[in-house]
């Protein structure tokens, strides 16, 4: 269906439809929309057109939710004593700009405007009861029969609006309650200065619970701690927003951040206790951020993503923890949104590089390999960090794309390099959603074939995390690289969960020792009967073994006379662009010739 057909059909509807751009212009109206607003040039307007700063501030707020990426329903002011009960929905804009579009369900009118219609109803009354006495009974009657109606239909909103601000299964407030719950404190605020805190909680470890116990014990678990929560004195209102995440309002007035921190430790105390429910007793626990009105800021929306701060950071340090807001989080929190912005127009325009870390024979010292990793410059932050970017990547879901755009980078650079034999390989790393994918194995051969490359010549590094939840998928993907002649490398070996089922289970050609085994050898010297089992492993499986991290020449040292078969690290070579490794292949061609080689076989 075509953007006019889609006019065509909204513009059809009897409800009205609008739709806003970010900067809260509207865009669209139907005709409903024009009647209902009783403005018909209202194309590139925003609400300033219509309402005053105090409405404004409250659709506002409600289109940001919806410009992130969330749904909203919500009453509405629209006019004078006039509310609206409107439901609005995130989209994308043709220019890849996010939007919005409202559906208006159904206007209402306020408890005043009742109180008026009552009144002008009695007026009217009164003066037929001058002309028409021998009517008043039926009159009265027909009064009363309207006042029952128009409180039956007070009660069924304001039912219905209770039913919508709950949530199912826990019977406390939804978003939709806890959004009213907050702009309800905040207004008091105005009135009495009377301060309160914002808690998220996050329950530790739910989908395991889950997994393990089933979901009725979930659902359990969740009722039984919205119950504790709504028991504990002090709260104010206590909200399940989805999932395991609640929020809780707490009035605290007068109280200094240190008691807020006490009452709800007390309160995390007295919440998360065993929960006992089909004769098992399950360990309950929680993490928990919190910030303060108006202390922290005014602004409701910073208000929640400030509490959604510390709490992530409240998780990041482990479980059951509780922690405050503090500003160093706001920055922490604008550089990740710069980088995030920063990182989509970067793959947008292929603006992230590739780097070569030689692979070094360990006997005969020749490049033997070259592990290709990627390189970002942000145009105002500078260089990032890999560990950073590729941190974010993954949480924005944009791993495989970094993965594809690395993989061409490689292709279109090395082609020549393993097509005449200078590398015997070049290896790429791949994420455990790039394995996982559908069709991830053909895709990744497609390239290979478009660049006329041989896939002997590749290698695939692994971590155990891509395979250890055993997704029948990444097999699938792994044993079809294999099939066709790509090497399946098990990267980082040995600092996990060494999992050496997955030796067996999977066509792992390669292990790539983990840099930590080799860089504490001098504080830990039984690493090294550990170091000859991996290696007696790798040989009994018919796998080579790569020593990462290479740093010192006693590590060097140690790894040859160990007899791993190559070694990678800042000490042999760093990470090098492509022209430093062309100059370093024709260095080795032109100083190593076949005598060396073989000289180098014998004393080995």
């Amino acid at each position: 269906m075509n953007s006019t057909e889609i006019k065509q059909m909204l513009d059809a509807l009897p409800l009205p439809v609008f739709a806003k751009a970010e900067d809260h212009r509207w865009i669209y109206g139907n005709q409903a929309f024009v009647e209902l607003i009783g403005l018909d040039d209202f194309i590139g307007r925003d609400d300033t057109s219509l309402f005053d700063e105090e409405q404004i501030a409250v659709f506002w707020r409600e289109d940001d939710l919806v410009f992130s990426g969330e749904a909203s329903t919500s009453f509405e002011e629209i006019g004078e004593g006039t509310f609206a009960l409107t439901r609005k929905f995130p989209i994308t804009l043709e220019d890849g700009k996010p939007g919005l579009i409202g559906l208006i369900i159904e206007a209402v009118a306020s408890p005043e405007d009742l109180r008026k219609m009552r009144s002008e109803y009695k007026t009217a009354q009164e003066k037929s009861n001058l002309l028409l006495s021998q009517l008043q009974s039926e009159a009265d009657d027909h009064a009363l029969r309207y006042e029952r109606r128009l409180r039956d239909l007070e009660r069924e909103r304001e039912t219905a609006q209770n039913l919508a601000q709950t949530d199912p299964l826990t019977k406390v407030r939804n978003r939709l309650g806890f959004q009213a719950d907050l702009q309800w404190l905040s207004k008091r605020y105005e009135e009495t200065s009377s301060s309160f805190t914002l808690a998220f909680i996050d329950l530790d470890d739910f989908k395991h619970i889950n997994d393990t116990f089933g979901h009725q014990m979930g659902d359990r678990i969740l009722s039984k701690v919205s119950e504790r929560l709504k028991s504990f004195g002090t709260i104010f209102s206590v909200s399940r927003l989805g999932g395991d995440e609640f929020a809780v309002l707490l009035e605290c007035p007068g109280w200094s951040t240190q008691q807020v921190e006490e009452q709800l430790q007390r309160m995390a105390d007295f919440v998360f206790r065993p929960v006992t429910e089909f004769r098992r007793e399950v360990a309950a626990s929680g993490s928990l951020g919190f910030t303060r009105y108006p202390f922290d800021t005014k602004n409701l929306s910073e208000l929640k993503r400030f509490a959604d701060l510390a709490l992530m950071k409240a998780k990041n340090a482990g479980k059951g923890r509780i922690r405050k807001f503090e500003f160093s989080d706001h920055s922490d929190d604008l550089r990740l949104r710069q980088l995030e912005a920063g990182l989509r127009t970067a793959l947008e325009q292929r603006q992230i590089s590739a780097v070569y870390q030689p692979i070094f024979d360990a006997r005969e010292g020749g490049i033997q390999g070259v592990e290709v990793l990627a390189r970002w410059t942000h145009p105002e932050l500078g260089p990032i960090s890999p560990d950073e970017f590729i941190f974010i990547a993954g949480r924005m879901g944009l791993l495989v794309h970094v993965d594809q755009i690395i993989l061409r980078h490689a292709c279109n650079e090395l082609a020549g390099f393993v097509q005449n034999g200078s590398i015997e390989y070049f290896s790429v790393n791949a994420s455990p959603s790039d394995v996982a994918s559908l069709g991830y194995a053909r895709n990744f051969l497609d390239t290979l074939w478009e660049f006329k490359i041989d896939p002997g010549s590749v290698m695939i590094e692994i971590i155990e995390t891509a395979v250890m939840e055993k997704s029948q998928t990444a097999r699938n993907n792994l044993e079809e690289l294999n099939a066709a002649g790509i090497k399946i490398a098990l990267d980082d070996f040995g600092s996990g969960y060494a999992n050496y089922r997955t030796l067996l289970d999977l066509p792992v050609n390669v292990l790539k020792v983990d840099r930590s085994l080799i860089n504490t050898i001098n504080d830990k010297p039984h690493l090294i009967d550990f170091l000859v089992s991996i290696l007696h492993m790798a040989q009994a499986l018919g796998a080579s073994t790569v020593c990462e991290g290479i740093e010192t020449k006693e590590e060097k040292i140690l790894a040859e006379t160990l007899g791993f078969d190559a070694l990678q690290g800042f000490l042999v070579s760093k990470p090098i662009g492509i022209a430093d490794l062309t100059k370093a292949i024709q260095f080795q061609k032109e100083n190593r010739t076949p005598t060396d080689r073989q000289h180098a076989r014998s004393a080995s």
